[in-house]
């Protein structure tokens, strides 16, 4: 059995909670970082070309702390958008952060009006794909 297979056996039996990497890890007895191995290979296997998974994992959160539950429905797809949202906009200030902290080692203001422009260009760029995806599918259920 592969691993995306164990978690979707434990899913059949727990598709109505929301669970932690640290529920599943207890619940399965297994260490966590075997439950995130779980995790991420269930994600593969439902994003493949073939997928043939019963559900469609989703998360809120980030990192360990997410929470994870199965979802199917519009509003669930909002909340993976909303997910995709926060993720791109935190790994774009992760990937300007050390330039950042160099730059206001040397010139604060510099580094300031460069957060500024980066929050702006982010926060609208972002605003703008949700609204197009709003208004391109709905909300219907």
């Amino acid at each position: 059995m592969s691993r995306w297979e164990k978690l979707e056996e434990w899913l059949i039996d727990h598709d109505d909670a929301p669970f932690t990497v640290y529920d599943l890890a207890s619940s399965m007895g297994i260490y966590v970082h075997q439950a995130s191995a779980l995790i991420q290979a269930y994600l593969a296997a439902q994003r493949g070309p073939n997928a043939n998974t019963l559900y469609v994992l989703k998360r809120v959160g980030r990192t360990k702390k997410a929470v994870w539950s199965i979802g199917q429905r519009t509003s669930d797809a909002h909340v993976i958008c909303g997910t995709l949202f926060d993720d791109v906009h935190t790994k774009v200030h992760r990937a300007f952060e050390p330039d950042l902290d160099r730059l206001r080692d040397k010139n604060p203001r510099a580094a300031r009006y460069v957060e500024a422009k980066l929050t702006a260009v982010m926060d609208g760029a972002l605003a703008v794909l949700a609204s197009a995806l709003d208004a391109e599918y709905g909300d219907d259920e």
